[in-house]
């Protein structure tokens, strides 16, 4: 299984942008990853056409998938 870490912010025009760490430590609490989030967000150091692409904090989720392999050929 793999997991990554998504972190959903807001624009400055109110769309959905995300972050999505690979390899994120396990069990972060939601005042790490929040404040961490927030500093994005006062940094102002990320903008496309001029609108800021991470305006405001929304939220953050371990994501976590599987890969369930059917058969692998290794012939050469």
């Amino acid at each position: 299984m793999k997991k990554v870490l998504k972190l959903k912010f807001k624009t400055a025009e109110g769309k959905t942008s995300m972050i999505t760490v690979r390899y994120p430590k396990e069990d972060l609490s939601a005042d790490v990853v929040k404040s961490a989030m927030q500093k994005i967000v006062d940094a102002a150091a990320f903008e496309k056409d001029g609108v800021a692409i991470y305006a405001k904090v929304v939220g953050a989720e371990y994501y976590t998938t599987q890969t369930d392999d059917i058969f692998e050929d290794n012939a050469e």
